[in-house]
């Protein structure tokens, strides 16, 4: 099993937001964001609310 890594989940948002063809003005914004939300929620807390959010 891989370590987890946060820049690793950076670069899978950076990358699909890249394909989507999003500006780096807005990749930067959203990469922001999840960095931020690292030191708030705990992988738990991130899954949760990943899974929950196709009820």
């Amino acid at each position: 099993m891989e370590q987890w890594s946060n820049n690793a989940c950076l670069g899978y948002i950076r990358a699909a937001l890249e394909r989507k063809g999003w500006s780096n003005e807005r990749i930067r914004e959203v990469v922001g964001g999840v960095y931020y939300e690292f030191d708030f929620k705990t992988i738990e807390e991130a899954k949760r609310i990943y899974e929950n959010s196709f009820d």
